[in-house]
């Protein structure tokens, strides 16, 4: 339990500093280095790691995959630059067909387009908004529909618990886990609203007709995105992606929620973030 606090208390102060600094760079630095680790740790799961190139090629790749999705700057070489990553997977099956199947190029393809271009979506999130506590609270909210649900789950599921929700994928996740889940999390937008709202200095006031519901919304996409992790690991006869974080397991143990939760709010928002204002 103390080892899974610390790693814990680890991976906030992280958070919390980037969140303060609060640059582009800095957002962009972080989502890369967990966007390269959460593609090793899919590719080992899958037991590609075999492939040494394959999977080293793919890891490199999603470490610049952010920078190239965001700035601006590397806008012209976006198309062309997936081109050569596809056309480099294609020859790496080509000659090393005896080893290498499509199955292998498939999946290290999609972990690499999959896992960098989700979690980039935290970043263009917090870019669509010049106000800087208003980015920032967008960022904790995303991050808030994806892991407060899984908290709010976990313990109403613990204590209620009684029909499961999925059992052949996930034997331990209820339906009234499910539910708590989704109430929890409107329960703690609505609280991150009304500290937003009445304590902090800013121009922009968050609508609660807008985000409580889209946040809650936003839990059910969080636990999709768990489901489908769980799904591959019990395919692939895995307990974690990784020990990364000691009592946590991997990045992705971590992230699969937001995988889908990020890209969901960041459509959503592009189109009625000036309905907040």
């Amino acid at each position: 339990m103390l080892t899974r606090i610390f790693s814990a208390l680890v991976g906030i102060v992280i958070g919390v500093s980037a969140l303060v600094i609060d640059n582009l760079y800095v957002y962009l630095g972080l989502m890369s280095v967990i966007s390269a680790i959460g593609v090793w740790e899919l590719i080992r799961a899958v037991k590609c790691d075999k492939h040494r190139f394959l999977s080293w090629f793919c890891v490199i790749f999603a470490l610049g995959e952010p920078a190239l999705l965001v700035l601006d700057n590397f806008k012209p070489f976006r198309f062309t630059s997936f081109l050569v990553f596809v056309m480099v997977l294609l020859c790496t099956m080509l000659f090393g067909h005896k080893k290498i199947t499509f199955v292998d190029v498939s999946a290290c393809g999609a972990a690499t387009f999959v896992i960098p271009t989700s979690l980039s979506c935290i970043v263009s999130t917090r870019m669509l908004y010049e106000n800087a506590l208003a980015g920032v609270f967008m960022v904790v909210y995303l991050l808030f529909c994806a892991w407060i649900g899984d908290s709010g789950a976990y313990f109403v599921g613990s204590f209620l618990g009684k029909h499961k929700l999925c059992p052949d994928i996930s034997p331990k996740k209820t339906v009234e886990g499910f539910v708590g889940g989704v109430v929890t999390v409107g329960i703690a937008v609505t609280i991150q609203c009304l500290v937003y709202n009445f304590l902090l200095p800013s121009t922009i006031k968050m609508n609660y007709a807008i985000l409580i519901p889209l946040g809650m919304i936003a839990s059910v996409f969080g636990v999709l995105g768990d489901l489908s992790a769980s799904v591959i690991k019990r395919q692939y006869d895995v307990k974690d992606f990784g020990n990364l974080m000691p009592g946590h397991g991997g990045i992705l143990d971590r992230f699969d929620s937001v995988l889908f939760v990020a890209p969901f709010i960041y459509v959503v928002m592009s189109y009625i973030s000036p309905l907040m204002s």
